[in-house]
């Protein structure tokens, strides 16, 4: 035997993930988000903190 079919023998064919709808996968991910911050006051000083860092971390 050669080594492209003793390969081919051992790959897995992976299943493929299940079809969503448009609406389903909006929800999924709207679920599955990490760290949100609200678009209101908050969001905007933790936003403007975090590029005032990154600028200083990145200019020292």
């Amino acid at each position: 035997m050669d080594i492209y079919s003793l390969t081919t023998i051992h790959i897995h064919i992976a299943m493929r993930p299940a079809r969503m709808s448009a609406w389903a996968e909006d929800h999924y991910y709207s679920n599955h988000m990490g760290v949100r911050l609200g678009s209101g006051l908050l969001g905007s000083i933790a936003l403007a903190a975090g590029v005032t860092m990154m600028l200083g971390i990145t200019l020292i």
